[in-house]
């Protein structure tokens, strides 16, 4: 099928319509195209229902809708006629569609209701605003049920057992006692996250829990209490067997023999059950839990005889028979009893949640799914709901549909088949997505949902089928290599080889050599003082030397090697933004952004939780913990010597060794004596002022006033690179949202808000805060670090895989075992996992099926990393010092490479490109426009001459000293070495006996420096000194030359312009003016 064919299938507005379609096909595209399809149809805008997997997705479907319609409404009718022809509207209805396509804008625009583009979740939302009041779902807040809550919930939880003692108590104590706090929790808290699994499996009423473990029971083939070992040791002629058995070892002289008929007699001997079957195990089995090898042999004969021998084969071989398949039974009784306590005291835990939830109107995202299933299913509502639905909506379009889960499926699914056949009121529905691409398992995202749903619609909606496996993204060399990776992948079931579109578009697949550890030196074996001498240990080196391979080749593509722009279809230098280094695990990252740092690339990296780690964070959270409790000493020091506030060493070995009870303290005695620096003299008040706001204002509020009083950004800005900049005003911007979006603001104190950011400081990526987000206008030219679950959905021409031989999977005991097909309304089974030797053989399919369904998605996570790329692909690692089953996304892409004949670990060869300039981060990223010829809005000021200088600098030695500054120090603008001479000056000025009341503050009532005032002709006038004395003002200007009567009418009109603006100011009061000159002179004028 031509790639145009397809298009007028998949936008037929009147076929419902399902497409798979490989990455880099343009789904977005054909969803969005679809959209105008219908509208041109004359679909009403509020009859569309789309619904796409993220917010994100969302947000970009509405963002092209918007700009295709804006160029449908404004664009030449070229461009339009072209718009439709590549949508597939016939080129005989183009004339027509085109006036329809003029005023779609407005249509969609001034539509009421509007078009609808949403999560499945902002969908199901919506549904329960709108419910019945019946359903008492009214007036629920929308909320995430985070560690938080469910800390609080536990305990009350706890407590109420310890108050109850009934059953679900019994359950809690049996698993606390058995598997311990941590796991206990765990356990409860995975089965509240899947309630609405649990819900659909075991029911809502006080009763679930015993269908479940009924259900369970019979799967597993076990009572409600254990009997396989007391059966096994009430059976006597087991017994007796066993009595034989131990009869004929203690004949042998064999130390094994004699060991084992020893553990025999003690099992005979012990009281216990348990412990005697335990011991009955011991003598018969290996540590594997495998049969020991007994078999017949001449010495055995020479031993016992020939009779003999052959009977303790026999009763060997018997015994041991009985006992494993005991031990197997008794793990299903193990399990099921872990199970049994679990759904006890789950269902107590889940009912505790619900009900706290409930008395605050909460509900998060699991609720909204289960209350609309409910509605759905429920006779009594569900005419009203869908009557809603079908009133509402005629065309569905379902974008990613790949990351759907059971349950979702379910609510759709109870919709869709509500429609008798054939009904002309049934919507049309437009599936898009790609199985491959399905990497959300953890999040309960089930792809086979997507087959189930198209043999649906299939069957019920005459839904057109059809595959897309042409990608305009990726270039040829790099689908040669993805077609051979998962072609013959036998777990990659279905894969059909993909073609690219971009014929031209040069390509290349690079496989970098692993990094092994060195050869270590041998370690000297002497006894060593632990105490003094630390343990000698040999440094892995590999993931730094990984790094250090990804910054050099980094280096030498950057400005070398050519990449087609995307925009214009043309070869350019290779940029930094243009790559894009992704990864599986986010704990390996730092060590690659050292790298990057110490070479001076700029990048982005998106980290999870890590806002409060920050550096930003940390300053801000020292400030805010000081203005709370002053007597913190180390948070003041931590706040002084931020940016924020900008003290060095000195400013804080000045406060160190003041006398003062605590640092706040002596900061503003330091300030109120004169002794404090500029820096803390501004710091003192700054605190002063924001500590007095904290009493009564909000802490979003009071972060405002801080950032605007305290020019935080700036501040920032002029402590850090200019490539840090955007990650620093992201993570401020983050901080004072973090401050609003905590309980919508709510916190009545600062106290409150602190605690909050201890508890989130402690708590898992998953609930703490993420750093700030760089917007891409922001991002400048810097390399994008991602996880592969980040990437999804983005493209750059440059991809490079880190740790792509890692096959490291933690063990996931202590977990939830569910298995829901996807054809049926409920799931098959639902248990918990305990420790592996416990889980018994008769989950052993489901448990392999969970495996081979994690395996799938691992190659999906390579399909994902391998198809961001548009031109080339690297993959790098470690070489592995564990043996591992497993094969790695590296062997994978090797076995590729050398299947394709290309040697050296490549494949395909960039372009070549001159050499070209390195791009900066700090170069301007357009053209600046040339200046504009305005005419000039005042007069350069002259550069100061070596008698202005002095005279500035003298100014400034005499505000430093009358304003009280310290002695030993010169002020800001004077160098240290010339202090001596200035300080010599101003003294004379201020010491002179006449000037000395000037100076005095038990002589005037108040003073004031460098004062300004504002003249009629818009200039600003400065008085050096304004002294208020009992008998009037005084207004002093200083001079440093000598007095000289060429300039003395000049310094008279000054002076007359000075007492006017203070007489203004004062009226009645005397004003009287002043020149004091160097060496103590002055003149009355």
């Amino acid at each position: 099928m031509s790639g145009m064919d397809l298009v007028r299938q998949a936008l037929d507005p009147r076929q419902s319509v399902v497409v798979e379609a490989c990455a880099g096909s343009g789904k977005t595209w054909l969803l969005v195209s679809r959209i105008l399809r219908l509208l041109l149809d004359g679909a009403a805008p509020g009859e569309i229902l789309a619904i796409t997997y993220t917010r994100k997705a969302a947000r970009e479907i509405e963002e092209r809708l918007s700009d295709w319609l804006r160029l449908l409404a404004v664009g030449s009718d070229a461009e339009v006629c072209d718009f439709l022809l590549q949508r597939a509207v016939p080129a005989e209805e183009v004339g027509a569609a085109m006036v329809r396509a003029r005023s779609l804008c407005e249509r969609v625009l001034s539509a009421q209701p509007p078009l609808t583009v949403s999560t499945f979740h902002g969908w199901f939302a919506r549904l329960v605003q709108g419910a019945p009041l019946s359903s008492d779902l009214a007036g629920f807040a929308l909320h995430e049920s985070g560690t938080r809550l469910k800390d609080e919930v536990w305990l009350l939880f706890a407590a109420a057992c310890a108050r109850r003692g009934d059953a679900a108590a019994s359950s809690l104590l049996w698993l606390l006692q058995r598997v311990g706090l941590e796991t206990t929790r765990q356990l409860l808290f995975s089965l509240s996250d899947r309630r609405a699994e649990w819900h659909a499996y075991a029911g809502e009423d006080g009763t679930a829990a015993v269908r479940a473990l009924d259900g369970l029971r019979e799967f597993l083939g076990v009572g409600e209490a254990p009997a396989a070992v007391d059966g096994l040791l009430a059976d006597e002629l087991f017994m007796r067997k066993l009595h034989e058995y131990a009869g004929i070892l203690r004949r042998s002289d064999v130390d094994r023999d004699l060991q084992a008929a020893a553990t025999l007699e003690s099992a005979f001997a012990a009281t216990e059950g348990e412990t005697r079957f335990d011991l009955i195990a011991r003598a018969l089995l290996t540590k594997e839990g495998t049969l020991r090898k007994r078999e017949a042999s001449k010495k055995a004969e020479r031993r016992f005889g020939a009779d003999t021998a052959a009977r303790l084969v026999e009763l060997h071989a018997r015994l041991g028979e009985r006992v494993l398949g005991t031990l197997g039974v008794r793990r299903e009784e193990q399990a099921y009893e872990l199970n049994t306590h679990v759904f006890v005291a789950g269902a107590a835990w889940m009912e505790a949640l619900e009900q706290y939830k409930r008395e605050r109107r909460l509900m998060d995202f699991a609720d909204l799914e289960w209350h609309v299933s409910r509605m759905l299913a429920d006779e009594s509502r569900a005419a009203f709901l869908q009557a809603r639905l079908d009133a509402r909506y005629r065309h569905i379009l379902l974008d990613e549909f790949q990351d759907t889960n059971p349950l979702q499926w379910r609510i759709l699914l109870a919709w869709l088949a509500a429609y008798g056949a054939p009904d002309a009121a049934r919507p049309r529905v437009f599936v898009v997505g790609d199985p491959k691409q399905s990497i959300y398992r953890f999040r309960r995202a089930e792809p086979r949902v997507f087959d189930c749903a198209a043999e649906f619609l299939q069957a019920e909606h005459g839904a057109r089928m059809l595959a897309n496996d042409t990608t305009r993204r990726n270039a040829p060399r790099l689908i040669e290599v993805v077609n051979r990776v998962f072609a013959d992948e036998p777990q990659f079931a279905h894969f059909r080889p993909h073609r690219s579109l971009s014929e031209t578009l040069p390509g290349r697949v690079e496989l970098l050599p692993l990094c092994a550890r060195e050869a270590a030196e041998a370690l000297p074996k002497r006894l060593r003082d632990p105490l003094a001498s630390p343990q000698p240990v040999a440094e892995d080196g590999r993931r730094r030397e990984e790094a250090a391979l990804l910054v050099k080749r980094i280096g030498d593509i950057v400005g070398r090697w050519a990449v087609v722009d995307q925009d214009s279809g043309q070869a350019r230098p290779a940029r930094y933004g243009d790559i894009m280094v992704l990864t599986r695990r986010r704990s390996i990252l730092p060590e690659f952004e050292r790298a990057l740092r110490a070479a001076g690339i700029p990048y982005l990296s998106t980290g999870r939780g890590g806002l409060l780690r920050t550096l930003e964070a940390l300053d801000l959270t020292a400030l805010l913990r000081c203005l709370v409790a002053t007597a913190d000493d180390l948070a003041l020091a931590h706040a002084l010597r931020s940016p924020a506030l900008g003290a060095d060493d000195e400013d804080l070995l000045h406060l160190a060794g003041r006398g003062e009870a605590n640092w706040w303290q002596r900061l503003q005695a330091s300030a109120g004596d004169g002794t404090a620096s500029a820096v803390l003299a501004r710091a003192a008040r700054l605190l002063a002022g924001w500590r007095d706001a904290a009493a009564y204002l909000p802490v979003h509020d009071l972060l405002d006033r801080i950032y605007h009083e305290g020019d935080l950004v700036a501040c920032y800005y002029a402590a850090a690179p200019a490539a840090l900049w955007p990650g620093v005003a992201a993570n401020l911007e983050a901080f004072m949202a973090l401050a609003l979006r905590l309980d919508a603001g709510r916190y009545p104190s600062l106290p409150r808000f602190l605690d909050e950011l201890a508890r989130l400081g402690e708590a898992g990526d998953e609930e703490a805060p993420d750093e700030g987000t760089i917007h891409a206008a922001d991002a400048g030219d810097r390399v994008r670090i991602l996880t592969i679950h980040g990437a999804k959905g983005l493209e750059a021409p440059i991809v490079w895989l880190i740790d792509a031989h890692n096959t490291y999977q933690p063990p996931e005991a202590w977990s939830l075992l569910l298995d829901w097909p996807p054809e049926s309304t409920r799931p098959a089974h639902l248990s918990v996992l305990g420790r592996k030797d416990e889980c018994g053989a008769r989950r052993a399919a489901l448990i392999e099926a969970e495996a081979a369904f994690a395996a799938r998605e691992e190659l999906n996570l390579l399909y994902v990393a391998m198809t961001r790329a548009r031109q080339c692909f690297f993959a790098s690692g470690i070489a592995s010092e564990r043996g591992s089953t497993k094969t790695s996304f590296w062997e994978r892409i090797e076995a590729a490479l050398a299947s394709l004949g290309s040697g050296g670990g490549i494949h395909g060869e960039p372009p070549a490109q001159a050499e070209a300039p390195s791009p900066s981060v700090l170069a301007p990223s357009v053209a600046l426009p040339p200046p504009l010829a305005f005419p000039p809005a005042g007069r350069r000021r002259d550069a100061a001459s070596p008698g202005m200088t002095y005279g500035t600098r003298l100014h400034a030695a005499l505000d430093w000293l009358s304003s009280g500054g310290d002695d030993g120090r010169p002020p800001q603008g004077i160098p240290a070495a010339d202090w001596p001479v200035f300080r010599t000056a101003a003294r004379a000025i201020l010491d002179a006996p006449r000037l000395k009341p000037f100076f005095d503050p038990a002589a005037y009532r108040r003073a004031l420096n460098e004062v300004e005032f504002a003249l009629p002709d818009g200039s600003v006038g400065r008085i050096d000194r304004l002294v208020e004395m009992p008998d009037g003002f005084w207004v002093l200007d200083y001079k440093s030359g000598r007095p000289a009567a060429a300039l003395l009418e000049a310094y008279r009109a000054q002076m007359e312009v000075y007492r006017t603006a203070v007489g203004a100011l004062f009226p009645g009061r005397p004003v009287r003016s002043w020149l004091v000159f160097g060496e103590g002179e002055f003149m009355e004028i």
